[in-house]
C-alpha cells in the first residue's frame, strides 16, 4: 500500500515539473523588468534597468531617483523599492538586504555595473 502512495506522489511531482510549475521566472530583457516595475509601483516611470546574469532579478531606476528591485519569488515577480537598503558589493555581485523581515536578501550578479548601482542606493 505504501508503494502505491509513493508512486502516486512521484507521478504528481514529475507531472508538475513537466508542466512547468517548478520553474523560476526569468526576465527576457531590461524592457521586461521596466514593464514589471511600472505595473507594480504607483507613478513609477523607469529610466534604465540592469539585469542580473541569470535573468532572475533586475534593478530598475526611475526618473524620480527611486530604484526598484524586480525579483522572482516562487513562480511570480516581486517588486520592491530598495533605496536605503543595505548594499554590499563583492566580486561583481551586489547583495541587497531590505528592512523587510520576511524578504530574504537578494544577490544580483551585475559584473562591473554592481558598484555604480550600489552607489545609487
Amino acid at each position: 500500500m505504501i508503494w502505491a502512495s509513493l508512486f502516486g506522489i512521484i507521478t504528481i511531482v514529475l507531472l508538475a515539473r513537466a508542466l512547468g510549475f517548478a520553474g523560476a521566472p526569468v526576465l527576457a530583457d531590461a524592457a521586461d523588468a521596466q514593464r514589471l516595475a511600472a505595473e507594480a509601483l504607483h507613478d513609477f516611470d523607469s529610466r534604465e534597468a540592469v539585469l542580473s546574469a541569470d535573468g532572475r532579478s533586475a534593478l530598475v531606476a526611475g526618473r524620480d531617483a527611486r530604484v526598484a528591485l524586480v525579483r522572482g519569488f516562487g513562480d511570480r515577480w516581486v517588486v520592491r523599492i530598495v533605496n536605503g537598503a543595505k548594499a554590499e558589493v563583492e566580486a561583481g555581485r551586489l547583495r541587497l538586504a531590505l528592512a523587510e523581515p520576511m524578504f530574504p536578501p537578494a544577490v544580483l550578479d551585475l559584473g562591473t555595473a554592481a558598484a555604480p548601482w550600489a552607489a545609487r542606493l
